[in-house]
């Protein structure tokens, strides 16, 4: 089974201002459904707490390090859940297409004894989840 859920979206703005909106980390409970709280900065090897709410399901609070950072470009991290048991790396990654325009990627690749269990349950709702935060990630910065 493929452990790596992956969604995408054109948003019609800069690589910057998508990455301005990515790495505001204190206003994601305003317009992300999905990462409804993160307390950190961004920066390789910072520390996170993040707050996940995947569709209907009650929020799970973890720690991650930023292991991917490069401005402008790509963002992730890797967190631990269930005592080990479950460990995501999530990232996102902001490619310019033509002028003004940027392909955002937001991806996780989940390992650990619960990640064939987890996603055979859960890859439905989880890629349905980052789709929603990818449109809400969309709306945001356009209105910009």
């Amino acid at each position: 089974m493929d452990k790596t859920v992956r969604t995408d979206i054109v948003i019609d703005a800069p690589p910057e201002r998508v990455w301005a909106v990515l790495t505001g980390f204190g206003s994601f409970g305003e317009w992300n459904p999905c990462l409804r709280c993160i307390d950190g900065e961004a920066g390789l090897n910072n520390m996170l707490r993040i707050t996940i709410r995947l569709a209907w399901l009650p929020p799970i609070r973890f720690r991650a390090r930023i292991d991917r950072f490069s401005r402008n470009e790509i963002l992730g991290w890797r967190g631990v859940l269930f005592f080990g048991l479950l460990h995501g790396r999530h990232w996102f990654e902001l490619r310019q297409l033509d002028v003004g325009k940027t392909h955002f990627i937001h991806s996780e690749t989940f390992g650990g004894a619960l990640a064939s269990p987890f996603l055979a349950l859960f890859s439905g709702v989880t890629r349905q989840s980052y789709d929603v935060m990818n449109r809400a990630l969309k709306a945001t910065v356009e209105q910009k």
